[in-house]
């Protein structure tokens, strides 16, 4: 359904998220995502009729987020999608052509151009939902496009005997991403019966004090797990949509929990196990994971705060191992 009209790491299983919100909730409850992603328990929240806030530190997230919990009719995508079109055909050869790092190095010189048209195209759209359900799109054409090979997270480019006869078409990608998404976009817009959800999603780091007006019935998560410069690199894979939307402004990776060194405020026992054994192998890593659990340990207080008396605190995790140790 809409969850597909944009890829992310480590994406909560959509039917966990509806299980839990069903049965920990009723109609009209809050529910908060503090590490929210693309928005899979946003959406789930508002197709059961509850409202949602979700907050996140990754403006290509929070986009898509926003994106699928904005139902929008698929006549009108359809006709923004052949105006977009037009607009990019009736482009010459555009001069503003961005210049990020490595830009080069990851699109071929016929494929700058042509994103360098659809988006313009595409940012000519006045109506704000409507052109942000076509940047998600061009997120996606922007990857398909790019000299990455396409199913993973993480940035690696094709290997020379690939890019050879590599020849993207950024037109042909958009038109049939756009379609797709559209069909996706419809399907939810029937599901919602044109009730315009309650959410709230912004750009915010949950080891602040979270700025909510109403305190929350559930709070359901899957935060980070501690180590996303080598395992779930949110930062990499959002890094080159990113900067073709405008919208890189810091690594990610580094902003994430653990991304900086701080020391912890006290140590659990078993914590305090682990840390010892990983610092017998390497030190620095130890001083890492041991930054993702004060920042974590941050997050925990100020989520703690805005529950209702009663309401529950569900984290969807899975077992880590750094160096050996579980």
């Amino acid at each position: 359904g809409i969850h597909g009209i944009h890829s992310y790491p480590a994406m909560m299983a959509p039917p966990v998220a509806k299980k839990l919100i069903s049965e920990l909730t009723e109609e009209g409850d809050w529910v908060l995502d503090p590490f929210c992603g693309s928005g899979t328990v946003l959406t789930e929240a508002i197709l059961l009729n509850r409202k949602a806030v979700g907050y996140d530190i990754n403006p290509l997230a929070l986009l898509i987020a926003k994106v699928k919990t904005t139902p929008l009719p698929p006549e009108r995508l359809t006709k923004a999608l052949f105006e977009i079109e037009e607009r990019t055909r009736d482009q010459g050869i555009p001069q503003d052509i961005p210049d990020f790092y490595n830009i080069e190095y990851w699109f071929k010189p016929k494929v700058i151009i042509n994103l360098t048209k659809l988006k313009a195209a595409i940012e000519a759209e006045e109506d704000g939902d409507v052109r942000d359900f076509f940047r998600v799109v061009f997120a996606r054409v922007v990857r398909q496009t790019s000299n990455t090979r396409g199913n993973e997270f993480k940035l690696f480019r094709l290997p020379p005997e690939k890019l050879k006869f590599y020849k993207p078409d950024v037109f042909a990608s958009f038109r049939a991403i756009a379609l797709e998404c559209i069909s996706k976009m419809g399907d939810f817009y029937s599901s919602m019966n044109g009730i315009r959800p309650e959410v709230d999603i912004r750009l915010h780091d949950s080891r602040t004090p979270l700025p909510l007006s109403q305190m929350v019935s559930l709070m359901l998560t899957s935060p980070p797990y501690g180590d996303s410069k080598t395992t779930v690199a949110y930062g990499q894979f959002s890094r080159l949509a990113l900067q073709w939307l405008g919208m890189w402004e810091k690594n990610v990776d580094r902003e994430s929990l653990g991304g900086k060194p701080t020391k912890l405020d006290s140590e659990p026992p078993s914590l305090k196990e682990a840390l010892n054994r990983i610092r017998e192998i390497d030190n620095r890593r130890a001083k890492e994971v041991e930054a993702f659990y004060q920042d974590l340990f941050l997050c925990l207080k100020n989520i703690a705060q805005v529950i209702i008396p009663g309401g529950f605190a569900v984290f969807v995790i899975a077992n880590r191992k750094v160096k050996g140790i579980t």
